[in-house]
């Protein structure tokens, strides 16, 4: 009956409920209206992400919120939290193979954006034994867009050698897995690690297996681990490599620090140094206020020195080898970071906001409100002090980032530090301002029974219906995407010159093996005119047999066109 409802028993549980139900419509309604009027200073893809999947997420937040709520006997759903608690290996392993699974059937092991295609390219590169790969050196304006160029990959016009603009890192940890020709497993696999990584820190924190399996089941059952999980962004690795590094602090020693200098250099050139540098700041502080800190933070840098060294700068000088003029890079470079970092403005505070609300709908509803009722209850415990810390400079340090992510799954930016949402989260369920766990519905908190069995509610229906609205957006998403590649049932050597002169973000889809040993090599459109020379000169023996509205494709075999309806 509706009277045994949690939220008619607790009024913890009433309140969650109401006031994730209010912030919730009114996500709602503000991505309503933005769909309706659009919005200037956006990025096209960030805003059409949120004005349109991230609408009708809050819708499907609401309905989670209400079906929770209507369940008439929560009790049996507690122990779920416990269970997950003693089986986190359990947990992971399923999370592994359903989002590997994920990465072939709802991602269809496809580099979205050029953001996941850079590693990935990388990656085929070092598999291969090389730290370049190699283009026909006419052709590359065909095969890097040229506002890709030396920002996404690196080129050499005189040599045709390429290489990703990114730090090295997140290519490297995807390598093994390209080299077996399983990479959809890499982020898979990480993002399994992960769940162990937070079901770890919360047990550390707050001793207490049901603390720990909240944490672990918040993290699984929110949208934004199954995506970045299924995708090919760094985004997994850097949470992974943020709460080891943490993990490895709550007790520090000299060789616990050395070891988290060395995750922390890792992270640190993932793709590139702020996410791990906003996260770590708060506890290398701490860290050297200590005592005994001096030493602790000399074994720490001695961690980050050498993987720092040898990843951070020496890709630097690698890629800066690329260019023809060195100097004229390094001024672009300059100029790149002076145009990446800008005091808060008012376009700057518009995208933080709307990444605000992304947190949220990509999240188990109340999430954020419990990890930061947890974050202000356990503000006496250090370690719970330093998590909210990473967490806010994480955010508010992106304020001074001119860029809005455009491409991604979630609040990109914040997810390194993501993991402290379900840990503080836990806290807030399972552990008193005291720091003692409690089975008691003392001090007007969120430690009752209900409120427990509700927000466990929550996590389940969103695991299955938050994650499948989830998996069905992002599986149409690059359905549609992948529409603009020229409708050609041939599989032969063959040239696919893509025109995205009408397309959604289609330069993105010009991507290719390092050294074209694939049936099928993907170019940008530059004209009919400067098409059909380039091919002259590169593929004589080519001919066109197909043109579409995305653009024509070339081959040896078939009945050439004689001319291609555009």
């Amino acid at each position: 009956m509706l009277t045994n409802s949690p939220i008619v028993r607790s009024p913890a549980a009433r309140a969650l409920f109401f006031v994730c139900a209010a912030v919730s419509v009114a996500i709602l309604l503000w991505a309503h209206y933005l769909g309706l009027h659009g919005t200037s200073g956006l990025t096209m893809i960030f805003f059409v992400l949120f004005a349109t999947f991230d609408y009708s997420a809050a819708g499907g937040a609401l309905i989670i919120l209400i079906a929770a709520a209507l369940i008439a006997r929560p009790s049996w759903l507690r122990p779920v939290a416990r269970w997950v608690g003693d089986h986190p290996v359990v947990v992971a392993a399923c999370c592994a193979a359903i989002l590997a699974a994920g990465t072939l059937i709802v991602y269809r092991n496809h580099p979205l954006s050029m953001d996941e295609y850079a590693p990935f390219f990388q990656a085929q590169v070092f598999a291969s034994g090389h730290l370049t790969g190699r283009f026909p050196a006419p052709a590359l304006n065909w095969l890097v867009p040229a506002n890709f160029q030396n920002y996404f990959l690196y080129v050499s016009h005189t040599t045709g050698e390429v290489a990703s603009a990114y730090w090295p890192s997140f290519a490297l940890l995807l390598t093994p897995f390209m080299w077996l020709g399983i990479p959809w497993v890499c982020n898979a696999a990480i993002s399994a690690m992960t769940v162990v990584a937070v079901h770890r820190l919360a047990l550390k924190i707050f001793a207490s297996r049901e603390a720990a399996g909240f944490a672990a089941l918040l993290t699984v059952a929110s949208p934004v681990f199954f995506a970045d999980g299924i995708s090919y962004y760094s985004m997994s690795a850097h949470l992974l490599a943020n709460t080891v590094f943490v993990l490895l602090l709550l007790e520090p020693t000299a060789k616990k620090a050395f070891v988290a200098g060395v995750v922390g250099s890792i992270a640190l050139t993932l793709h590139n140094p702020v996410p791990h540098f906003l996260f770590a700041l708060p506890w290398i502080v701490w860290l050297a206020m200590r005592p005994g800190g001096i030493r602790l933070t000399a074994w720490l840098s001695a961690g980050y020195v050498p993987l720092c060294v040898i990843l951070g700068l020496g890709w630097f000088v690698l890629t800066r080898g690329l260019v023809e003029h060195p100097a004229g890079q390094l001024a672009g470079a300059q100029d790149l970071l002076k145009g990446s970092f800008v005091l808060p403005n008012s376009n700057v505070l518009f995208a933080r906001l709307i990444g605000l609300a992304k947190i949220w709908v990509w999240a188990v509803p109340g999430l954020v409100i419990l990890a930061g009722l947890g974050a202000w209850r356990l503000r006496g415990d250090v370690r719970c002090r330093l998590l909210a810390l990473s967490a806010l400079l994480t955010f508010f340090g992106y304020f001074f980032v001119s860029f809005d992510q455009g491409h991604g799954w979630g609040f990109r930016y914040f997810h390194s530090a993501w993991s402290v949402l379900p840990v503080l989260a836990a806290g807030a369920l399972t552990v008193s301002r005291t720091g003692l766990r409690s089975d008691n519905a003392g001090e007007g908190s969120f430690l009752d029974e209900q409120t427990r069995a509700f927000v466990a509610a929550c996590a389940l229906l969103t695991l299955t219906l938050g994650i499948g609205q989830r998996a069905l957006q992002i599986h149409e998403f690059i359905s549609d995407d992948l529409t603009q590649v020229p409708d050609y049932p041939g599989k032969e050597q063959r040239v696919i010159l893509l025109d995205a002169r009408y397309s959604f973000y289609g330069a993105d889809l010009v991507q290719n093996d390092p050294w074209l040993r694939e049936p099928a090599i993907r170019m940008l459109s530059h004209g009919v005119p400067a098409d059909a020379a380039m091919m002259r000169d590169q593929f004589p023996s080519f001919h066109r047999v197909y043109a579409d509205d995305h653009g024509e494709v070339w081959s040896v075999s078939g009945q050439p066109l004689a001319s291609a309806p555009r």
